[in-house]
């Protein structure tokens, strides 16, 4: 059965159900967490520690016909850090370890090699650094994450503009991408956005004028980290949008038409939507090309070995 199946996974809890009861009521050892067949049991005493790893081993030996790691079941000073699931916890903050670090920049090395060669996609290796964001955005590596995003369209430069393909794992790539040229100060903004506080809140928050809350909206609604819908009236959006010819057209200009009341802060934040989609547009034009651009490169094979 594969290790990844979610079925495999079930009767591991299930198995390990008895080794739960054993160390709750008969080690009476607290706090014990466990996921599958990694589990932390937490001590003031090292000397405890020891003497719960004895009995649960012989406990795992005789009940379950199973046995401890002798290498990965040791007693960590818990401000070194403690390794589990693959990140080494700290008291206040987590990392992912550099094991599995080095080996996830090997494989982006690899990858990079294979595009070069043209030997894989473009947007399987989308696929590959999705799963692996999606798992370190649970340490406390945001400098990395981010400068992991810049990195990216260097090692893995669009060749050709039917490469860009439509989907939503794109588009969603796409807006991460666009978040690591996003400035600190306007993060903080989103980060008390999602909190729920209103602008004036928010700019009490801060110290900073409610002005400066709009531009960061705008900035963020333009990167797609926000969505405009959550900051205006459905029917003002739709209303404004009427009367936006492009994302480059001048504020005072689409002012000018609008014929009801209107700030030009809400009017550059429908603008900043604009701009965002426009810029997912770009990337995904001449996709009807696509056809015509492999047939004229299946010719070009042709002539090349005749």
């Amino acid at each position: 059965m594969p290790l990844g199946n979610h079925t495999s996974q079930f009767f591991a809890n299930v198995y390990l159900n008895e080794l739960d009861q054993f160390v709750k009521h008969a080690l009476k050892a607290y706090p014990y967490i466990r996921y599958v067949d990694d589990f932390v049991i937490f001590s003031r005493s090292k000397k405890e520690l020891e003497e719960y790893k004895q009995r649960i081993n012989l406990f795992l030996q005789e009940t379950l016909r199973l046995s401890l790691h002798p290498e990965k079941s040791k007693a960590y000073n818990i401000r070194q850090g403690v390794p589990f699931l693959g990140f080494r916890i700290f008291p206040y903050h987590k990392l992912v370890r550099k094991s599995n670090l080095m080996k996830f920049e090997r494989k982006l090395k690899w990858e990079q090699r294979l595009y070069k060669e043209e030997q894989i996609s473009r947007e399987k290796v989308v696929e590959h650094l999705e799963g692996w964001m999606a798992y370190a955005k649970h340490a406390n590596m945001y400098k990395y994450q981010r400068d992991l995003l810049r990195r990216f369209n260097k090692l893995f430069p669009i060749r050709h503009t039917v490469q860009i393909i439509h989907s939503k794992k794109m588009r969603n790539f796409y807006r991460k991408v666009y978040a690591s040229k996003v400035d600190f100060s306007v993060q903080k903004t989103l980060l008390l956005v999602k909190k729920g506080l209103s602008i004036s809140e928010i700019a009490k928050e801060r110290n900073i004028k409610e002005g400066t809350i709009w531009r960061h909206f705008s900035n963020l609604i333009e990167h797609g980290q926000l969505a405009v819908w959550k900051i205006l009236p459905r029917k003002k959006i739709l209303a404004i949008l009427r009367y936006i010819k492009n994302g480059e057209e001048s504020l005072s200009s689409i002012k000018e038409r609008i014929s009801f009341h209107v700030s030009f802060d809400e009017v550059e934040c429908v603008r900043a939507y604009v701009r965002f989609k426009e810029k997912i547009a770009q990337k995904n034009k001449l996709k009807s090309e696509e056809p015509h651009g492999k047939t004229m490169g299946h010719q070009e094979r042709l002539k090349h070995r005749s």
